[in-house]
Parts: structure tokens; sequence; C-alpha cells
């Protein structure tokens, strides 16, 4: 059996979940199984790709981003979320033939969660993991690792996020 591929979408610039929904859209062209798990984004967020729930599974377990301005829930809290999300994505691996793992490298940078185990479970489904500072041993394991890199950026200009295109 042939192992199922990890692509790696990492980097401080935009553009790491649009590349994994660009995945999405192409496997799902392909009459593909598709599963994603969110960590650190809420569904309240209102984020764009939640509409593509009843397309695919998705699960968005976050609880805001860990040790950032806004965050608001204690590391308990953050750690029991990550916990949540990678036992989400040990059930959805079983059955799907891309998985997403939106924001995972983050989870596993911040101390949150190890995802070694997961990577060496997927047998033949591919996995997409997005978020920055990508560990280095998951950079070793991985088939593909892009690393967008911010040149320029309209938040940086004190303007706001445009629904659609940023979230």
């Amino acid at each position: 059996m042939k192992k199922g591929m990890v692509y790696v979408f990492t980097g401080d610039g935009k553009g790491k979940t649009s590349a994994a929904l660009g995945i999405v859209v192409r496997a799902l062209s392909h009459g593909m199984k598709v599963g994603w798990v969110s960590w650190y984004k809420e569904e309240k967020w209102g984020i764009g790709e939640l509409r593509l729930k009843g397309k695919i599974e998705m699960y968005f377990l976050g609880k805001g981003f860990y040790k950032l301005p806004t965050d608001k829930v204690t590391p308990k809290i953050h750690r029991q979320a990550a916990a949540a999300g990678l036992k989400q994505a040990e059930k959805l691996i079983k059955k799907v033939d891309v998985l997403v793992l939106d924001e995972v490298n983050n989870a596993v940078k911040d101390g949150l969660i190890d995802l070694i185990d997961l990577i060496n479970l997927r047998k033949n489904t591919h996995l997409i993991l997005t978020g920055r500072n990508a560990n280095k041993k998951i950079i070793e394991l991985a088939d593909l690792v892009t690393e967008c890199k911010k040149i320029k950026h309209p938040f940086d200009k004190g303007k706001k996020a445009v629904k659609g295109l940023d979230y």
C-alpha cells in the first residue's frame, strides 16, 4: 500500500490555510473524501471555510490563539482543546483520503500536542499541515514543505481582514 503524502504549509506570511483550501477543492472535485480539524480557530469566528461543512467533515476545536494578547483561556483549556483536536484527527484519518490539520504546527510548537504518532498512522491518507513554525522533525518527515513568507501585508498599515479573502 502506498503511503499518503504529508504537505506542510508554514511561515509568517498569509496563505497557509488558503493553500490547504485549494487542495480541498481539488480533492473534492476528484471525488475524494476530505476531513478538517482546526486548532485555535473557533466556529464562532464565522470564517469562510465553515461553509464547507456538509461537504466535508469539519471540526473547529480551538479556544483562540495561544499566548497572544487576545488569549482568554488558561493553558490547561488550550491543552484539553488541542488533545480533543488530536483525538478527532485520529478518528478521521481512518475515514478520509485527505485530512487537513489547520494551525496544527502552532499547537505542536506551543507544546500542546505531539503529531509524530498521527503522521505515522496515516497509511494512504494524505495529510495537510498548516500553521507557523513547523517542527523540524515534521519537516523531515514531510513530502512537501512550502514556506509562506510575508513581504507586505495590509494589516501592517492598519487595514482589517477582508471577508471572503482573508477569512
